[in-house]
């Protein structure tokens, strides 16, 4: 089994969420993160990563749910998208899962208007909703996001 074939499991709000181990660079413990002024709204901040800028961006935001405070039990998941390294604030990192292609159904037969996810595994009696990490960001989120990280004090 290579890392394709597995899943970093997470949740938000006891939902189920997994991300692609190739996309996964680690998890962390939740570390305090600075604004960045004039970002797109889903990006909450950065948080400096061996000297890296790394943008945190809002899954909560994302999926309209309510907003709260990152608490210290809290986990990132820093995910590498096809073009930059972000973080992604989660309730709680739960581990890795083999992937179940055979029980993925694509995302458009269950939630059709939710283009950042890929597709949904059944896990026993719960659904687990495979994020594609390069659709988080719209082109216009990104875009302006990679101008306010060009634009940051000490860069």
């Amino acid at each position: 089994m290579n890392e394709n074939d597995r899943l970093v499991l997470f949740t938000i709000d006891d939902q189920k969420y997994g991300l692609p181990l190739a996309t996964v660079d680690r998890v962390l413990r939740a570390v305090e993160v600075t604004a960045l002024p004039e970002a797109p709204r889903i990006v909450a901040g950065v948080f400096s990563l061996q000297g890296r800028p790394v943008p945190v961006i809002d899954l909560r935001r994302r999926f309209g749910l309510p907003e709260r405070r990152v608490d210290v039990d809290d986990h990132f998941i820093v995910a590498q998208s096809s073009t930059m390294l972000v973080a992604l604030p989660v309730d709680e990192a739960l581990g890795l899962a083999r992937d179940l292609d055979d029980e993925r159904v694509p995302a458009a037969d269950v939630v059709p208007d939710l283009n950042y996810v890929e597709s949904v595994v059944a896990a026993g009696a719960e659904m687990v909703f495979v994020l594609d990490i390069d659709t988080v960001l719209t082109d216009d989120e990104e875009g302006a996001l990679r101008d306010r990280l060009a634009e940051a004090p000490g860069k």
